[in-house]
């Protein structure tokens, strides 16, 4: 088999308890020709000095402003060499032949995309309240390979923001400028909206290579007002920069549809966001969300009641 460099980018902040369980993942994986380039993000624990034990394995970049997951995931995408992407999160791990079996679709194939599933895992007194949303058998078939309108419509009705369930083509990042959104959180969202459109063909492995931790204080699990405020914040500056995609005049009918689909799902998550009223007035300035739009998402909702 043909064995492309496969660069790994692990963005990490303050994951000193965890940290050394996702490098040891990857360093024994199966599959040797990997890049893995860890950066991070002005830690104030241990993580650092616990990454420096991996000194010559792994490809260090010590940073001294914080700046959030999306710079640093931007940062590793100029640094990295090879011919494939993935991209993990320091608090998870993955199974030990996840990339030999991702890298062998990915070559059999010619794909842009390698898509596959997750499981996710509790730590203390944590809820899984997302538990089974990472399996995605029931809308794509095992090792089939899709493009074209059927590609995009498979990939909106198994939407999943998380770049870490995606083997990808570097050189598919590179044609689109394809970044992540910095400064806000959930900014996979708009990246992984910009990649759905952007591939050409797609395959799927059902298997489930991804362990995801859910912890106290995650960006998953925090419940705090000033979070949810963020948060909101956060959708509001994706859902503008996704607007601007949608008028771009080069997008297919297909595309456009899919952005739209996507804007309306941010939209309405904005909507039931539980923040003081006052701060939802900001969704008046959203013009490109339609009275036949709203009207969709309320019979959609009453449809799901039903």
């Amino acid at each position: 088999m043909n064995q492309p460099l496969v660069s790994i980018i692990v963005p990490a902040y303050n994951v000193e308890r965890y940290i050394e369980e996702c490098i040891d993942s990857l360093l024994n994986q199966t599959y040797k020709n990997i890049e893995i380039i860890v950066l991070d993000d002005a830690s104030t624990d241990a993580t650092l000095y616990l990454l420096k034990q991996y000194e010559g394995r792994i490809q260090i970049i010590e940073n001294e402003l914080n700046q959030g997951q999306g710079a640093r995931r931007n940062q590793g995408m100029k640094l990295a060499k090879g011919e494939y992407i993935y991209f993990i999160d320091s608090d998870d791990w993955i199974e030990m032949n996840t990339i030999e079996e991702l890298v062998e679709q990915a070559v059999k194939t010619d794909a842009d995309l390698v898509r596959f599933n997750g499981k996710s895992f509790s730590e203390g007194e944590v809820t899984l309240e997302r538990e089974g949303q990472y399996n995605f058998s029931h809308q794509l078939e095992h090792q089939k390979v899709y493009r074209g309108d059927d590609l995009l419509e498979k990939n909106r009705r198994s939407f999943s923001a998380s770049p870490c369930l995606y083997l990808i083509k570097k050189s598919v990042i590179d044609q689109h400028n394809l970044y992540f959104l910095e400064g806000v959180l959930h900014e996979d969202e708009y990246f992984t909206t910009r990649l759905f459109y952007a591939i050409e063909s797609m395959t799927y492995i059902n298997k489930a290579y991804y362990n995801r931790r859910y912890r106290v204080a995650s960006t998953m699990t925090e419940q705090s007002n000033l979070h949810k405020l963020k948060s909101f914040e956060s959708y509001l500056k994706i859902f503008k920069a996704l607007e601007k995609d949608y008028q771009r005049p080069e997008l297919k009918p297909a595309q456009k549809q899919f952005i739209k689909r996507q804007l309306l799902s941010v939209y309405n998550g904005l909507q039931q966001a539980d923040i003081h009223p006052e701060n939802k007035r900001k969704l008046k300035e959203l013009k490109s969300v339609t009275f036949k739009d709203k009207v969709f998402l309320v019979l959609a909702k009453i449809k799901q009641r039903m």
